[in-house]
Formats: structure tokens, sequence, C-alpha cells
């Protein structure tokens, strides 16, 4: 027998069985339930339910020189009553947004400095549907009390590093932006701040200019604005070149002159492709001091590179020490 043979009778079996169901039947069972589950749910949708809507607070207007004596609340919990389909209407349509709470009109407004009564739950009731009964609300009073604060501008530093992939290097100093902050505290407090530092944070791989965004380290009592500031970090591909720099003796008397052999050394560094045809020579300084070499009896003394651009990384002269002679004039 092929397997032609073998799926028509297969085929012919599977539509035999359909045939058996009573499709008629089963239809008219589905119907009725389906039917029952409309009446189910809007039933459901008529009853009344009591539900918890957790309401986040957004405060605008804060006074920088100013801080708060005890903890604002993040969010305000409403129980609320109301049927079913207007309970899910909450989550559709995302009635619970933010309640704003504007701090300067706030202090202006209350003397006791509190938002709690028949004025809160008129800022909550902003956020709940018509139909809606408000039965409780946590917490029950917001607190505005505050203390005034002093302010100081201080220098921002870094407080991390920065690891680059290789084949990459530096093209300059780290900067941050804006380079100062105001910070506000106590007078004792900011007194024994001289520097405004960054987080501890370690930036790995970094193969490419970018400026990124690091807060400020956290201090208890102490207030920064801004509270983050943006890190420069340039960067750019090196590649390794070479020069020869002549060598110079400091502080030699008038009466003297010095032979170096050799007169000048081969300075290998690396430098970023963008800078690379804009170094030569004349960046470069290596020097001995003649108060080094007036007392030694060895007739061989080290160089030093005393003076080279800020954004390459030198390696050791070639040679790393020369030898000297010393004649009258």
């Amino acid at each position: 027998m092929s397997d032609t043979d073998d799926k028509e009778i297969l085929t012919q079996e599977v539509r035999a069985f359909f045939k058996t169901i009573p499709w008629k039947k089963i239809l008219t069972f589905m119907f009725f339930v389906l039917l029952s589950c409309i009446f189910w749910v809007m039933q459901v949708y008529r009853q009344k339910y009591e539900a918890t809507l957790t309401i986040p607070v957004k405060y605008i207007n804060v006074p920088d020189s100013i801080v708060f004596e005890t903890e604002l609340p993040e969010v305000v919990q409403a129980r609320i009553k109301d049927d079913g389909a207007t309970l899910f209407r909450y989550y559709l349509t995302r009635r619970s947004d933010s309640l704003v709470v504007d701090i300067r009109d706030a202090i202006k407004s209350t003397q006791d400095r509190t938002l709690q009564g028949r004025n809160l739950e008129q800022l909550i009731r902003t956020k709940l549907f018509a139909t809606s009964e408000l039965i409780s609300y946590s917490p029950t009073r917001m607190s505005y009390t505050y203390a005034l604060l002093r302010s100081k501008k201080l220098s921002v530093i870094y407080n991390g590093s920065v690891t680059l992939d290789a084949g990459y290097m530096l093209d300059g100093d780290l900067t941050t932006q804006p380079d100062s902050v105001v910070v506000y505290g106590s007078k004792a407090s900011l007194d024994t701040l001289y520097f405004a530092y960054t987080v501890s944070d370690t930036l790995r791989h970094i193969k490419s200019a970018k400026t990124v965004k690091v807060k400020m380290k956290p201090i208890p009592g102490i207030k920064y604005v801004p509270d983050e500031v943006k890190l420069n970090i340039p960067v750019d591909e090196f590649i390794k070149k070479e020069v020869e720099v002549p060598i110079r003796c400091i502080n030699l008397p008038n009466n003297l002159d010095i032979k170096l052999f050799p007169s000048t050394v081969k300075i290998e560094f690396f430098v970023g492709l963008k800078r690379s045809d804009n170094i030569n020579s004349n960046n470069f300084e290596v020097t001995i001091d003649y108060n080094d070499i007036k007392d030694m009896n060895d007739m061989t003394i080290p160089v030093r590179i005393t003076d080279s651009p800020d954004y390459i990384r030198t390696m050791t002269p070639i040679p790393s020490e020369v030898e000297f002679v010393l004649e009258q004039r």
C-alpha cells in the first residue's frame, strides 16, 4: 500500500469522526455559556467594590536654600469605592497620575506648613472620577517644616576612574560641565568642604570621545545644585612616534663649557592621531643639571625630560644617560 493510500484512509477516518460529533448541541451549549458570561461580567461591573489606588506625589518649585526636617511622602494610598467598570477604567486610563504639590505656594498659603484635612482631600479628589467615593487615604497630612541653609560654591572633582580600550589614550584632561556646583548645608558642614566630589565610578572600555552624566557624592545634610554633572572624556586612537631632541645643561657657570656624548637623545612617545602632525622636537626639552655633576667622580649622568606636551605619553629617552666632559673657557 502506498503512502497516498494511507493518507486517503486517514483523511476519511478523520472526516467520519467529525461527522459523529453533535455540533448543533455543542454550539447551542457554547452560545448559552457565552451569554451567561456576558451577564456575569455585566453584573460584576454594576456591583460596588473597594480598591486602593497608589498615587505618586510630585513636588515642584522647591527652593534650593531649604531642607525639610521630615521626609516628604513619595506616594499617597487612596482607598476608594466604585463599580467594577469604573475601577477597571482607572487602570486603563492611568487616572492616578502624580499629585502635583507646589511647595512655594504651600509654604506661603499655610501658617503651620502642613497640607491636611479638606485641602489634602480636595487635592486627591482631582485624581478620581466623579462617581468614586473616597473612603480613606494615607498619609493624612504632609508637613513642609524646613530649615534655611547656607551656600558655598565648590569646584567639582571627578572621584572615579576611566579605563580605555587597547590602542586608545586620553587626548587631554577630564573636565566636568559645570566645573563647579553650589553646595547647601549648615555652616559647620560647609566649613569642612573644600571640593565637591562625584560618586566613585569606573568607566570601562572607552574607545571614543564621549560625555557621561555623573552624580555628586551624597553627604548627609548636604544638598548640591545641580546634583549631577557632565563628564567630558576626550579620547583618540594613538600612534607611536619619535623625535630627536638636543640635551641642554642648566646652571652651568659662565667660565665652563660642557661636551656631551651623545649631545642628543631619541624620545619615543604615543600621541593621538588628531595631534600627531602638530608635534615635533621643539615641543620637548631634555636637560641635565650642573649642580648634580659638579661633585661627581663618575663621567656619566642620567638625562631628564623636563618639558613635553601633556596630551602625549613619553617613554624613557634613548640613551637614558650620557657621558660629559667639563672644559675651562
